[in-house]
């Protein structure tokens, strides 16, 4: 994996990746001059970006487009391969009015920061309960959502990182980290050990009951599954039902009822440091004080911490977790080697 000391280069192309992209939408809508400088056409747009002093006007930016048409074209034939037809749902999306711009969050995809990020732009204050900004910051009916997909003058974009790591980090800080009550641990848990631990319900007076043997008094989880009981748990759960932390992409954010404008890929070491990305992005030069990232009891999630929660799976259990994502592989062009998984 790249060190952080690449960190700024990965940054850069970040930023002229999305500024492309911006270039290109606004070109398609007002028939700009070809004459004029890619700075003069992005101070022009109504999701402006700033580049931090970084001027882009001295790179050869061909080969970025193509990547983003390709990246585009790409989502566009596997929708079309497996036809995949999901419900929009309002409470999916941010929506910055004054700027444009339309983001499909997914949990364990940099949400927070975007979440943050969102409120900024629309001069909300979040105290923190970052999970109910959803009715804040999105559309306000699915007849305004509606109206906003259909609008080539607003910026679409969406983040996605590699399906096992976000899977891996979902579990991590979801279910696995009993030092705090999570909804998802208090729902799931039990049913997790009503397949792989039934001796549990097995109880009589002499015997606490299975949820006082799975918790304690404040709802903090006293047994905790192994990764591998929670995949085999998932596994036999239908995709249409899954929480929204570990739900496929394609149909978290209805990716095949609309049109994209841009995806941006977090993986890795990108992930540590995104509130430095966002700040190269922040409209108008405002500074933002990002919140730090939140990090996961025991370190953050990246590949290599990945395969070792992958290695505790036959590769049988490997190849059906796979086939479960399959999907959000092929579209945003995953593999599934993972260092020495496969």
């Amino acid at each position: 994996m790249s060190s952080k000391k690449y960190l700024p280069k990965y940054a850069l192309c970040l930023i002229l990746y999305i500024s492309i992209c911006l270039l290109l939408l606004l070109i398609k809508i007002n028939h700009s001059s070809r004459e004029k400088s890619v700075a003069h056409e992005l101070s022009n747009l109504s999701y402006p970006v700033t580049l931090s002093g970084i001027s882009i006007e001295s790179y050869d930016t061909s080969i970025d487009a193509q990547a983003i048409e390709s990246s585009l074209q790409r989502i566009a034939d596997v929708c079309e391969k497996y036809n995949k037809i999901s419900s929009l749902e309002r409470k999916h999306f941010f929506h910055a009015p004054s700027h444009s711009a339309l983001f499909c969050w997914i949990r364990k995809v940099a949400s927070t920061s975007f979440t943050k990020m969102f409120a900024e732009l629309r001069g909300i204050q979040m105290q923190r309960n970052y999970y109910k900004a959803s009715e804040v910051l999105s559309p306000e009916s699915v007849e305004e959502l509606l109206n906003l997909i259909d609008d080539m003058g607003v910026f679409k974009f969406l983040a996605v990182r590699h399906p096992f790591e976000r899977l891996v980090s979902s579990y991590r800080s979801r279910i696995a980290d009993n030092s705090k009550y999570s909804a998802q641990a208090w729902t799931f848990v039990p049913r997790i050990f009503s397949l792989t631990r039934p001796e549990l319900f097995h109880f009589n007076e002499t015997i606490q009951s299975p949820m006082q043997q799975i918790f304690h008094n404040n709802r903090r989880l006293k047994l905790v599954p192994t990764f591998e009981e929670f995949v085999l748990w998932l596994l036999k759960q239908s995709d249409e039902n899954d929480d929204e932390h570990w739900s496929p992409y394609h149909s978290h954010c209805s990716i095949c009822q609309m049109h994209f404008d841009y995806v941006l890929k977090v993986d890795d070491e990108l992930i540590h440091e995104f509130h430095t990305i966002l700040t190269k992005l922040n409209p108008k030069g405002k500074r933002w004080n990002l919140m730090k990232l939140g990090q996961t009891r025991g370190g953050s999630t990246n590949f290599k911490r990945t395969c070792n929660y992958l290695s505790t799976l036959t590769p049988d259990t490997i190849e059906k977790l796979y086939e479960r994502y399959r999907i959000d592989f092929d579209m945003f062009d995953y593999s599934l080697r993972l260092a020495n998984i496969s």
